[in-house]
């Protein structure tokens, strides 16, 4: 999806900067990248019936209602379903949960919303709300103060999306929508919405809001042209809210093993009683321990790119802006941010994000636009049960550069769960010690996230930093220079959750940062594989020993050497295909899977420090 210019604050990251100081934690600005939603104008948008959602689950089990099911097929999200609709203004009696107000919320004699037949969807319905704002903080409110008969769904949490129809008029518009929940101590979501010419399908992320609102306790809605310095006409049709969670693998997933869904505009990953992860706009967004709160920062976790002065490590310089909107404004004034699952398996998981820049965002949504060069920054997540997710991040910045001579990468947590980072010092990296942050959490079995990388990175240099409110915490490692094509990979641990101190933490970076050098006796290294940055055989992007057999047989010893190895994972490259057979030590092996591509993926269970034979059999199958 493209969004605004990233100089508009959106949800309730207005206002967030922060100072530096000079205490041992160091506050800095950290204000998070949220990128405002834009909206395609995808044609058709419908109506519907409106029932109360146990009504509209048991028509489901006999069939819907005609108006219900013309809406289910317009709407690929509603296709379980499982939906609700909070107004579609095919009742005039829907008109009393909206009211045309003004900034301090008083309706004052304003003309109030009326039915439209203008601005019907034929395919499913004859009306729609039409409404008149003169100034830019009028506001159409949904909270059903006006209606004897009606309410405001208040309970969001079984539903995943919110669907709406907004209509653009030719020259196009901004419209900031709000979502309000509680009623001593309200909270609020905002997002701009880009509406283009025509009839435009709004989609947003029900767990995104939830993320800044009580979705228990929902209590208004709001629209508002900010551009509005005259009588607009704002039409608005088909208010919908959907559970449209989808299993992709393992619905049924046993410990150890992996599940995906989708729900909302989400990619979750989970392994039961260890780590749920999701993903929206192509960047991890939520880390969650057993169904606890979310750990980090809701804009995202990273690892974020961000361009770094000579001086940044400097405790006397200048704050570092991670995440200020305008560090990539000379990229484009658009931003359009896509994410897909390449592999997906109960062995392991891959998630791709990219985020293009560019100066036109109908031009960053064209079908080719993906082929296309833009500047912009990826994100590859590999995702095993054991804890360890493998990150490759690739930067491009395109003519304008970049606006500083480093790079360093940023991850955001959510400073209130407790987190205390602990580092190797530059003085304390070995061929035993390895650079690592450690955020970890007090008490026993409390998640901890382990962050290291491979040494030829050679971030050296650390700041934590801090927002002034302690909401958020930033942890910065750095740094590389700046270049046309800046690539890292990074490994992040999320599980154990005994990562309490240095002791637990150096074995698992130690391990990442000094991979093993196969010498196979039958089969061979295979070296030209994207990830590995330096060709030892090794794929740090993907966590994986790179190997192919020879004749149908691979050979070959493992030595951990004076390291403890954690789950070693080897694919084995060209068996696609075909039948193998996995020994070690003359066992059969049972810890197998395989990639996107169908070539053999196997693991040696938990942690080992002997040297183990291992061998690979193929064979082609009979046709």
């Amino acid at each position: 999806m493209c969004s605004e210019p990233p100089s508009t604050a959106c949800g309730s990251s207005a206002g967030r900067s922060a100072r530096a100081t000079a205490a041992p934690r160091h506050r800095a600005r950290v204000v998070r990248w949220v990128f405002c939603a834009a909206c395609a104008a995808l044609g058709v948008l419908v109506g519907c019936e409106t029932l109360p959602p146990h009504d509209q689950a048991a028509a489901g089990r006999g069939g819907l209602p005609p108006v219900l099911e013309r809406l289910r097929r317009a709407y690929p999200d509603l296709e379980s379903g499982r939906f609700v609709s909070v107004a579609d203004f095919e009742s005039p009696g829907q008109l009393g949960l909206f009211r045309a107000v003004d900034g301090a919320g008083n309706e004052n004699g304003r003309p109030q919303p009326a039915l439209s037949i203008l601005r019907a969807r034929d395919e499913t319905g004859v009306c729609s709300l039409k409404a008149r704002v003169e100034r830019p903080d009028d506001r159409v409110v949904c909270d059903g103060r006006r209606s004897p008969q009606l309410a405001l769904i208040r309970d969001w949490r079984p539903y995943g999306l919110l669907l709406m129809s907004v209509y653009g008029p030719p020259e196009g518009m901004r419209v900031e929508f709000g979502v309000q929940s509680g009623a001593t101590t309200p909270l609020t979501w905002t997002r701009t919405l880009h509406v283009r010419p025509g009839w435009n399908l709004i989609r947003l992320d029900v767990d995104t809001i939830g993320d800044y609102v009580d979705l228990s306790d929902v209590r208004a809605l709001w629209w508002r042209v900010p551009q509005a310095t005259g009588p607009v006409e704002f039409y608005l049709d088909d208010l919908v809210l959907t559970d449209n969670t989808r299993d992709v693998v393992g619905p049924g997933a046993e410990p150890e093993q992996l599940r995906v869904y989708t729900r909302g505009q989400r990619i979750h990953v989970v392994v039961p009683e260890r780590f749920e992860l999701a993903f929206h706009n192509g960047v991890l967004v939520s880390w969650r321990e057993a169904g606890g709160p979310n750990l980090v920062d809701p804009g995202g976790l990273g690892p974020w790119p961000v361009p770094l002065p000579d001086d940044w490590a400097d405790q006397a310089a200048a704050p570092v802006a991670y995440d200020d909107p305008q560090l990539f404004s000379a990229w484009g004034a658009a931003v359009a941010a896509t994410q897909r699952i390449i592999e997906a398996t109960t062995y392991r998981v891959i998630v791709e994000g990219v985020w293009r820049f560019g100066e036109d965002g109908a031009d960053l949504q064209a079908p080719d636009a993906g082929e296309r060069q833009h500047a912009g920054h990826q994100w590859r997540y590999t995702i095993y049960p054991s804890g360890r997710v493998h990150v490759l991040t690739v930067t491009r910045p395109g003519p304008a550069g970049w606006p500083a001579p480093r790079v360093g990468y940023v991850l955001g947590l959510d400073a209130r769960q407790g987190f205390r980072t602990l580092t190797t010092a530059p003085a304390e990296v070995s061929a035993r010690a390895s650079a690592l942050i450690l955020a970890r959490r007090e008490g026993s079995q409390r998640a901890d996230l382990l962050w290291t990388w491979p040494p030829r990175a050679g971030f050296a240099r650390l700041r934590e930093l801090i927002s002034v409110d302690e909401r958020r915490i930033a942890l910065l490692a750095g740094d590389l220079p700046a270049a046309d094509v800046v690539r890292c990979a990074h490994l992040l641990r999320f599980w154990p959750a005994d990562m309490e101190g240095l002791p637990e933490a150096l074995p698992l970076a130690t391990d990442y940062q000094n991979p093993v050098l196969l010498q196979p006796t039958a089969g061979d290294v295979v070296t030209e594989v994207d990830g590995d940055a330096d060709g030892d055989g090794y794929n740090e992007a993907e966590g994986c020993y790179e190997l192919a057999a020879s004749g149908g047989v691979l050979r070959f010893d493992f030595d951990p050497g004076v390291y403890l190895r954690f789950e070693p994972v080897f694919r084995v490259h060209g068996t696609e295909g075909r039948r193998c057979w996995v020994y070690a030590r003359g066992r059969v092996l049972t810890t197998v899977g395989r990639d996107r591509e169908d070539n053999l993926l196997f693991h040696l269970p938990r942690m080992t420090s002997t040297r183990t034979a291992i061998e690979v059999h193929t064979a082609s199958v009979a046709p």
